[in-house]
């Protein structure tokens, strides 16, 4: 358990010649938990933690992190220049490195951020992220911040999608596998409706595992009869004298060449024999081809494929469009996009073209979505009409956040992706939950009414338009 009184030597706060204040860590310090540190102590971090254990180091990084820290958030964070080449996929987090805290060149740095910021009219903010929504708001507007106006420019490890660099900024340190890649796929599509995004250039086209969307795939050459990778390449030897053409395995003999079909030995090339090709041969079961089966293994889901199964998918350079830049600058964007494709309150517009969209993903295989429907009516809000405000009912909802909720008239549908196997008890723990959360808003609110009215399953690769009208279906009035 790390203190929340730290030891005075873990951290210390120091003035540069531009007489900016800057956090210097020492050691592992909660900063967000530590109630000495302010948000407005400084203006800067400096990671002067210097461990033998990298994993150290790295929750030295996360509790100071400019995406993760609220006291830190976005602020220009730096570190040592003895920790270079050492922080792996911290590094895209890290503005600099320079000697010490106070160094010249770092002190430009910091001002330049600034600068940058103040022209782009950025609002640091320190609002908490809860949600997915709020997670991937607040990792756009950090590329933003760092004049990253271009995404999708190099492969990632540990990326299921390997190029979408924009989106997996945070994601180093989490122990988390990613945010799931259909959701990704979501906010994605709704920054290039909304027009804050743009197609770029032409990268480079990878291939995809059909079940899980992993672009991490290893290939193996097999044998096309019994599919064993245990095979070896050798020259075909063509003899002259008799036309034999045949392995040239089956010429040796001895530790020389001698044809298997007249019994001459083989001398010199070009003279008695030439070779014209080569030949696989099986060592499992000595079969003998030209051309070898081309074997898949992903090593996400570990199916293994042939290469017909892959999913192409090409790979574009996207950049943020003006009317982007201001949004997610300004906060703007927050009535727009900051809940669409993610887990939360969401416009019925947004959680039907959900459904569509995990109808036609790759990546939604071996998973259901389940939707609870509630009839609710709430006097305090009009009946719940709401258009553009939140009505009380779904603030007092809000808590369920791991869950896709929809306001449609007097009807409230809360969504959960689940594997197959957990659809039973997903949906009894879902009914129970928001059974729990609306009996204690009733208590609280008088006339409050609710009724749980269906629960539905939906599967992939059946009609998404069926089953959002079976949503639409015998609402209560």
């Amino acid at each position: 358990m790390i203190s929340n009184t730290p030891d005075k030597n873990s951290y210390t706060i120091v003035t540069n010649i531009n007489r900016r204040k800057i956090l210097v860590i020492n050691d592992v310090v909660d900063i967000d938990h530590t109630p000495e540190i302010a948000f407005e102590d400084f203006d800067a971090i400096f990671i002067n933690v210097i461990n033998s254990l990298h994993d150290y180091n790295m929750l030295a990084i996360r509790l100071a992190s400019p995406l993760l820290s609220e006291k830190c958030r976005f602020k220009p964070f730096f570190a040592s220049s003895r920790l270079m080449g050492w922080l792996g996929e911290a590094n895209i987090i890290i503005d600099g490195y320079a000697p010490s805290p106070t160094d010249r060149n770092m002190a430009q740095s910091i001002d330049e951020i600034y600068a940058s910021m103040r022209r782009l009219n950025f609002l640091l903010g320190t609002e908490p992220v809860i949600t997915h929504a709020e997670e991937m708001f607040r990792l756009v507007r950090y590329a933003i911040s760092r004049n990253r106006f271009t995404f999708s420019s190099e492969p990632i490890r540990g990326m299921s999608s390997g190029y979408m660099a924009l989106y997996n900024y945070s994601m180093w340190h989490t122990g988390q596998d990613r945010i799931a890649a259909l959701e990704r796929e979501f906010f994605h599509n709704e920054m290039l409706r909304l027009g804050y995004i743009r197609h770029g250039r032409f990268l480079d086209k990878i291939h995809e595992c059909p079940y899980c969307g992993s672009s991490h795939l290893f290939f193996f050459e097999s044998c096309p009869k019994c599919k064993s990778s245990d095979i070896r390449l050798q020259s075909v030897i063509h003899h002259f004298r008799c036309a034999n053409v045949s392995p040239e395995s089956t010429y040796m003999w001895d530790g020389e060449l001698r044809c298997p079909k007249c019994n001459l030995m083989l001398r010199h090339i070009g003279v008695d024999y030439d070779k014209p090709s080569a030949i696989y041969t099986c060592n499992q079961c000595e079969e003998s081809f030209m051309y070898p089966d081309m074997r898949v293994l992903c090593s996400s889901c570990k199916r293994t494929l042939s290469t017909d199964d892959l999913v192409p998918r090409d790979v574009i350079e996207y950049e943020f469009t003006p009317d982007g830049i201001h949004a997610f600058a300004n906060y703007d964007v927050i009535h727009t996009l900051s809940q669409a494709g993610f887990y939360g309150y969401t416009s019925t517009r947004n959680f039907m073209d959900y459904v569509r969209l995990f109808s036609e993903s790759d990546k939604s295989q071996g998973e259901v979505l389940v939707v609870v429907r509630f009839y609710v009516f709430d006097p305090e809000a009009d009946a719940m009409a709401a258009l553009d405000a939140r009505p009380p009912v779904v603030n007092a909802m809000s808590r369920f956040f791991n869950y896709k909720s929809a306001l449609w008239g007097n009807n409230y549908y809360f969504m959960s992706r689940v594997r197959e196997g957990d659809v039973a008890r997903t949906q009894g723990r879902m009914e129970y939950e928001l059974k729990a959360q609306f009996n204690d808003y009733r208590d609280q609110h008088r006339g409050f009414q609710f009724e749980l009215l269906e629960t539905y399953q939906y599967y992939p690769n059946t009609d998404p338009e069926q089953f959002v009208r079976r949503l639409e279906e015998q609402r209560k009035h």
